[in-house]
């Protein structure tokens, strides 16, 4: 709102000369100067006022207050445009990124690994490319092998701002001289590894692909050709699971089920002598710890050095940008030797500008040179499309072949065929996006007939809903916000999912209008019309364990198995915690417990204590002279794991259901049938159940509800193992929409589901009311 300055002029500020303060106010208040000043004010503004370019990164800590620092100085540097930061939290960055960035929102610029270009690339309207802004002096900042990571397609897309890639630390008290080749690697953890004592000569996350690159790249080119094209069962590849399969099971130098908290671990407690780790471990590491990194080193099979993948943090351009120019400007600015050298010796970081290396403070620090060094035989991870398709499914097969389940051969010819089905899958969506998308006519009919049934609703029954609204205004406006939650929350995202599920919508198209991805239904037949149980042929033939109907039979035999033993459990307990017993109350209090912690703090709980190697569980099979189980190596073991944790979740819910229940059965009809005679058991079975039955009969179906969709338990405790045998419907459809980027398919995948419990709920309430009828 404007306010008359009755002594200042509009722009400079200061008195306006020769005239006296009451006529200077008056001349304000007059109609021409009003409309003078608003226009000299609206100009003002528009020439002062700097253009904003938005910068979203995933810093935190040290890395982010150099980082800020660096755009804070870059702000005060020049006015031509203000830089505004936004640290996004890096669990949902990615989602958050692909979300906003297609339909033109976003940010101008933003800080993310390279490993996703090539699918932005491909998918359009994400990322823009900066040949033409950015010149060849620019360029020369970088290595060459960083600049390819920042290119696709022939154009480059970004600069590179940070690198990671892992290298070997050693603890100096165990190991005085870096290994040189894989046979002294082996040789010098062969000496420090006694399996019966849990230590350990290597350690590392092995089954993680991003790790075992190492060895991949060190025997060939990792997971596609030269050419670029997807090669998985390569003799190369298979030459490195080979050698992976010797370590852990012919050597023994490697623990079973690795994570980077049991690596972490294993090393802080002087248990393993090495381990392959990158930057991020080295906060992790105890004080007392004596440690030195140094690049890995030559594969002795195949006179190569161990090459891990590198992941490059680049500056990328938003195509929306309204800035272009600025934002490079930007880039150049953070990439400089200067800025450079802040993040590397403020934010802990290996920057992409070597030259921050020659830096005093920089050169000094053996660790930074360390990882510097590895930087030269690291191989950036490659950012084709089909990249992110890898992960999950490799992480799967390197699983199975170093637990014996599958040989490295065959396994790797059956991924082959997996990963080139999902991606001609994703091909044909992408072939839509060049077509004509233009609205078919035949889909406005649908607005057009949804407004006559409306109409027609409305006069039929109009006079009706009046008088209903007169009568009970009251009411409805109570219950309108919950309604309108409802709508929101509930129905728009279940008429959404609904239409999704029709088309054929993946990360290549999910920008295009809706109409122009209908395929009918597709996704519903690819689902219910696959009945072939088996894939793959002669020794490697195995069970699909992706098929819809394997996948639903291990989600009915998980959901009864958990509700008949929780029911079971809590009807036991409930029986006994129902008499007068001493304790009673701590009793009720420490079976509630279980209840009271969050699931998946529970889940991953039960997930350390079923580890095969230093799990509770395991460890106390031990103590009983009986041998240790290797919990996710089975269908069975795995399908057990899962069960023990959801029963100890569900066990509280129906013991406090039952108790409830059993408190308001009057004791007169016990001691009635006392004095008839009538046992325990009788007295139970014609008393106790036919008046818990009300209670009963609803809790069952919500665990049944429950249970059904349990996604906690399954992904965070077996994780499917093995190999996704142990998944169930809700595990497997987040799969396919978050590790195959199947959206469509994923929603049709969850229609099924919603339609399973639909009719399940119908078959329950026929059922409840035949009994209610009955008695």
């Amino acid at each position: 709102m404007l306010t008359p300055p009755p002594c200042r002029s509009l722009l400079a500020g200061e008195p306006l000369p020769g005239s006296h303060p009451r006529s200077r106010c008056r001349a304000w208040l007059s109609p021409a100067s009003w409309l003078l000043q608003v226009v000299l004010l609206l100009f003002a503004g528009h020439v002062g006022a700097a253009d904003t370019v938005n910068l979203w990164h995933g810093y935190r800590g040290a890395e982010r207050a150099a980082f800020e620092q660096l755009v804070e100085a870059y702000n005060q540097s020049q006015n031509a445009v203000i830089v505004r930061t936004l640290a996004v939290p890096y669990g949902g960055y990615a989602d958050k990124l692909s979300a906003a960035l297609p339909r033109g929102q976003g940010p101008d610029l933003f800080v993310f690994a390279h490993d996703r270009l090539g699918g932005w690339a491909s998918a359009g309207h994400t990322v823009a490319p900066i040949d033409d802004l950015v010149d060849a002096e620019l360029r020369t900042r970088f290595p060459e092998n960083l600049i390819q990571a920042m290119s696709f397609g022939g154009h480059l897309y970004g600069l590179p701002f940070n690198f990671k890639s892992t290298a070997l630390i050693i603890n100096t008290d165990l190991v005085s001289d870096a290994p040189q080749t894989t046979d002294e690697l082996v040789a010098e953890a062969r000496r420090h590894s006694d399996r019966n004592t849990g230590r350990f000569g290597l350690a590392y996350s092995y089954t993680e692909p991003f790790f075992h690159g190492a060895l991949m790249n060190s025997f060939g080119n990792g997971p596609f050709d030269a050419r670029g094209q997807l090669a998985l069962d390569s003799r190369a590849n298979i030459q490195s699971l080979e050698m992976l399969t010797r370590w852990v099971r012919s050597e023994h130098i490697l623990p079973e089920e690795p994570s980077s908290t049991l690596v972490t671990s294993l090393f802080n407690q002087r248990r393993a002598a090495m381990v392959i780790s990158g930057p991020w471990m080295l906060g992790e590491i105890a004080a007392d710890i004596p440690y030195k990194v140094v690049p890995l080193p030559r594969n002795s099979d195949s006179g190569r050095p161990l090459a891990p993948w590198a992941a490059v943090e680049g500056l990328f351009l938003s195509p929306w940008s309204r800035h272009p120019q600025a934002a490079v400007d930007l880039m150049a600015f953070l990439t400089s030797r200067h800025a450079a050298e802040i993040m590397a010796i403020e934010g802990g970081q290996l920057p992409a500008n070597l030259t921050a290396f020659e830096h005093p403070q920089v050169a000094g620090d053996a660790t930074a040179m360390a990882f510097r060094a590895q930087l030269d035989t690291a191989a950036p991870i490659p950012n084709f499309p089909a990249m992110t398709l890898i992960w999950a499914p490799l992480e799967n097969s390197i699983k199975k072949v170093v637990k014996g389940a599958a040989a490295p051969e065959a396994e790797l010819h059956q991924l082959q065929r997996q990963i080139s089905a999902d991606l001609a899958r994703l091909q044909r969506s992408r072939a839509r996006s060049g077509a004509d998308y233009s609205m078919p006519l035949w889909l406005w009919l649908i607005p057009v007939v949804l407004i006559l049934v409306a109409a027609g609703l409305w006069r039929r029954y109009h006079s009706g809903l009046a008088a209903g609204w007169r009568a009970n205004r009251n009411a409805y406006l109570y219950i309108a916000p919950a309604m309108l939650g409802m709508t929101l929350l509930v129905l728009f995202p279940l008429v959404y999912g609904l239409l999704l599920s029709f088309t054929d919508t993946t990360v290549f198209n999910e920008h295009m209008p809706l109409w122009s991805r209908w395929a009918g239904f597709d996704n519903y037949v690819s689902i219910l019309a696959d009945l072939d149980l088996w894939r793959g042929e002669g020794a490697g033939r195995s069970l699909d364990f992706d098929n819809f109907y394997w996948t639903l039979l291990i989600t009915i035999c998980w959901t009864a198995s958990n509700v008949i033993l929780a029911v079971g459990l809590a009807l036991l307990l409930a029986l006994a915690l129902e008499k007068p017993i001493f304790g009673r109350g701590w009793f009720r209090v420490i079976l509630i417990l279980p209840w009271a912690i969050p699931n998946y703090i529970t889940a991953l709980v039960w997930k350390g204590m079923f580890h095969p190697q230093f799990g509770a569980v395991n460890q106390g099979l031990q103590v009983l002279g009986l041998a240790p189980v290797a919990w996710f190596d089975s269908i069975g073991a795995s399908f057990f794991t899962g069960l023990v944790t959801n029963v100890w979740l569900s066990v509280p819910f129906m013991l406090v259901v039952i108790l409830g229940g059993l408190q308001s059965i009057p004791k007169d009809l016990y001691e009635a049938a006392e004095v008839e005679g009538a046992g325990r058991w009788l007295q139970f079975r014609t008393i106790t159940l036919p008046l818990l039955k009300p209670v009963l009969i609803p809790a069952v179906i919500l665990s049944v509800v429950w249970t059904f969709n349990m996604f906690n338990v399954i992904y965070l405790v077996s994780d499917g193992a093995p190999a996704g045998a142990n998944d169930i419907l809700i595990t497997k459809a987040f799969r396919i929409g978050f590790e195959k980027y199947q959206y469509a398919y994923a929603a049709a995948y969850s229609v099924v589901i919603l339609m399973l419990l639909f009719g399940y709920a119908i078959w329950q309430t026929r059922v409840s009311r035949t009994l209610e009828a009955a008695r």
